[in-house]
């Protein structure tokens, strides 16, 4: 099949970390936490970012892989005090609010 994703075994994690220094490369995990079969991976990561921005002291920036960069994801995570950079698909559309609709009148010349 044309696009089919094998089958792997084993199980999907959603992990939140903090990089506590503006040098070097440490990361620090705050939440490591299986994704069950009654979630999905979207959930899940709100869920994280909710709690996590709970108790940091001060608003994050959150970076997200291309999965997260979805409807869904943003709709979920509206209300949390975290700024979100997102990478996105190459082939995700965006659309804007459609411009302002006015009535031109012509005068005609009798």
């Amino acid at each position: 099949m044309s696009g089919a994703k094998p089958v792997t075994v084993g199980q999907g994690y959603s992990t939140i970390a903090i990089i506590p220094e503006t040098e070097g490369s440490w990361a620090l995990p705050l939440l490591h936490e299986p994704i069950t079969s009654f979630e999905n991976p979207i959930a899940k990561a709100a869920a994280q970012l909710k709690l996590v921005c709970e108790n940091l002291p001060t608003r994050p920036i959150s970076l997200w892989d291309a999965e997260y960069g979805c409807a869904s994801f943003v709709k979920q995570t509206a209300d949390i005090a975290a700024d979100k950079l997102m990478r996105v698909r190459s082939n995700r559309l965006f659309y804007g609010a459609p411009p302002i609709y006015r009535v031109v009148r012509r005068v005609g010349i009798a």
